[in-house]
């Protein structure tokens, strides 16, 4: 290998005068693992082996290849007539190479055209000739791009030597950067010493220029993707990163603690600020992030025929999570009788989108299991499995963000009544839909002018998502009710009712004109809004007397509204306990002999599907 002084790193000097001085030939069982399961493309690997055995030159070469043999067993890449087909309808559409290579990725993530792929095993199909190019473009880089000078061998056999990023179809997209970009490159280590030096920096100019790839690409096959979506854009900016040259990787939240969904990032790594971490979880509680790996991690390894969760039989999941956010250990003891079931393996789950999803596992030791690394902040639930039945470990507890624990025990002995106004949490991200009626007023009158009128109301904080309820002088009869504001506000509901409580409803005008859908307003849904340009008015007809107003922002309807049917559950140790379904009457349900001290569900069973479990403190929900 010839390596030119000018980019002669100090750490690559280091670990080639380690290597050549030191033997290789120790006995190494998963190369042996590996070799053996290549089956008839084991000539292969072996020459690729061969090839930088020759020259000591090549030692490093040598061990980068190691590297890729020794843990490419369960990598695979999807292929198959479906994925011949979904690619020539892309191909139709798509001219980008780029773009159309993370478009091929989408496939394999649904389940039902992922079950018409065909699986190809890396150590069975990859030829000698295609790792060799891979391991000489990959060492080029790292020769010859200034920033890598200070990155560490085993970093470089991580984050930029991989001949993959996923389970895509192979190809040489090593020698795929677009022209413009590579000239970007090359002008930034010849002119600019802010860049041409750090890795960060470099990424920003790259990652800029990749954002081009985001464009709106309508697929013409029954695959769904986003090009605006955190999994495709991290795909595409590992790929892009890699191509020139920048050390990165994709982390993820496989689920959040605190609301639905999950959430993927890319991240460069640059030896002099660690990894480029900051901005992916804002207020969000993650349990756990993983990266993404070519080497394999350890996971659970099942005995007498145990059952293992799928996301903890994929190998290539590293747990970062300590690099994000302060962790806690944790020792969960359990109460199963010995001998009561073959039990070697724990779990922890967190409660998203209505399930309780896995996210740590820890082995059983002595009745106990300890997992590590754990987000704060949030409600676990300890489990284990009976073949694939998802069982009780102990009772569910919360880690509070200073790392003590709560058991979420139910105490039947002492029950409660409790008072409920919402499903799932107010976030921060929907306060502007009220902030947007701070200002506003509403008035009454029989002048159709409204020269003169009644203030009834003045909106002076914001309502958030909750309904406000105004109480009206029955006395003073109105035809003419105005909504009066110096912007436009929306509502989804705007509601009249009579001193015996009986919704009445009048014609609703649009004085200017600029106002939309303004019969969402009147139609008992909580999701449908109307839109309020400045002024609107309600006509009864007639001088009416009205007993109760109500207004609701624009909404997501996570509150209780009159006439839905909730059902309230409590977390016990087997499970969840339903403490019976009531209609609702107005903007609060009551539950009555609730046990205190465990964790709450409220379901909605007549719309919506966001839904937080919660406990109540001070008898007021605190959602987690």
């Amino acid at each position: 290998m010839k390596i030119a002084k000018q980019f002669l790193h100090p750490t690559l000097t280091i670990i080639l005068s380690c290597i050549m001085f030191c033997s290789c030939r120790n006995h190494d069982s998963r190369l042996e693992y590996a070799l053996q399961a290549s089956e008839n493309n084991r000539d292969e690997l072996e020459k690729v082996l061969t090839h930088y055995s020759r020259d000591p030159k090549d030692s490093l070469k040598r061990q980068a290849a190691l590297f890729l043999i020794k843990n490419m067993p369960e990598h695979f890449s999807y292929n198959g007539q479906y994925l011949q087909n979904f690619k020539q309808a892309v191909d139709t559409s798509v001219q980008d190479y780029l773009l159309k290579k993370v478009i091929l990725m989408q496939p394999a993530r649904y389940t039902r055209s992922r079950q018409q792929l065909q699986i190809e095993a890396d150590i069975k199909h990859v030829k000698a000739d295609y790792l060799i190019h891979n391991i000489e473009k990959a060492f080029q880089q790292w020769t010859t791009r200034p920033w890598l000078e200070g990155l560490s061998f085993n970093d470089f056999l991580e984050y930029l030597l991989p001949y993959r990023i996923g389970n895509e179809t192979l190809d040489y997209w090593r020698d795929s950067l677009a022209p413009e970009q590579e000239k970007r490159i090359q002008e930034a280590i010849q002119y600019f010493d802010d860049r041409k030096y750090s890795v960060y920096n470099i990424s920003q100019q790259i990652s800029d220029h990749a954002q081009a790839y985001q464009t709106n690409v309508s697929s013409v096959v029954d695959i769904p993707f986003n090009t605006s979506e955190c999994v495709f854009i991290s795909r595409l900016q590992l790929l892009v990163y890699r191509m020139a040259g920048i050390p990165a990787a994709t982390d993820h939240v496989p689920c959040w603690a605190d609301m639905n969904g999950f959430h993927e990032w890319t991240v460069v790594i640059d030896p002099k600020k660690q990894d480029i971490l900051h901005g992916q979880l804002e207020a969000k509680n993650a349990p756990k992030v993983f990266r993404r790996t070519y080497a394999v991690n350890k996971i659970p390894i099942p005995r007498d025929n145990e059952y293992v969760p799928p996301f903890f039989r994929d190998p290539f999941n590293r747990d970062v999570t300590s690099k994000y956010q302060a962790t806690s250990n944790i020792t969960v003891k359990t109460d199963i009788p010995r001998g009561s079931f073959p039990v070697y393996h724990a779990y922890l789950a967190i409660f998203n989108d209505s399930r309780l999803r896995i996210v740590d596992w820890s082995e059983i030791r002595h009745g106990e299991a300890t997992f590590r690394n754990l987000g704060r902040g949030i409600i676990y639930f300890p489990v284990y499995f009976e073949e694939d039945n998802q069982k009780n470990f102990s009772y569910p507890f919360i880690l509070h963000a200073n790392g003590t624990t709560t058991s979420l025990r139910p105490d039947k002995t002492h029950l409660q009544t409790v008072k409920l106004t919402r499903k799932y949490p107010l976030h921060s991200n929907k306060v502007y839909h009220g902030n947007a009626l701070v200002g506003a007023n509403f008035r009454c009158t029989n002048d159709p002018t409204f020269k003169t009128s009644r203030l009834v109301h003045h909106v002076d904080k914001n309502p958030n998502m909750y309904p406000v309820i105004v109480l009206v002088d029955t006395t003073f009869e109105c035809r003419y009710w105005l909504f009066d504001h110096t912007k436009m506000a929306e509502l989804s509901e705007w509601v009249f009712k009579d001193n015996r409580g009986n919704i009445i409803r009048g014609k609703g005008i649009d004085p200017i004109g600029e106002s939309a859908r303004t019969e969402n307003i009147f139609d008992g849904n909580a999701l449908s809004y109307g839109r309020l340009s400045r002024q609107f008015i309600v006509d009864f007809g007639h001088p009416a007397s009205i007993s109760e107003m109500h207004y609701l922002p624009r909404n997501d309807a996570n509150g209780i509204y009159p006439g839905n049917e909730y059902e309230l559950f409590y977390f016990d140790r087997d499970g969840w306990q339903s403490l019976g379904c009531k209609i609702a009457t107005g903007y609060e349900i009551q539950f009555d002999s609730v046990p205190a001290h465990a964790v709450y569900w409220l379901q909605d069973h007549t719309t919506g599907k966001e839904e937080r479990i919660f406990t109540i403190q001070d008898g007021k929900q605190r959602f987690w």
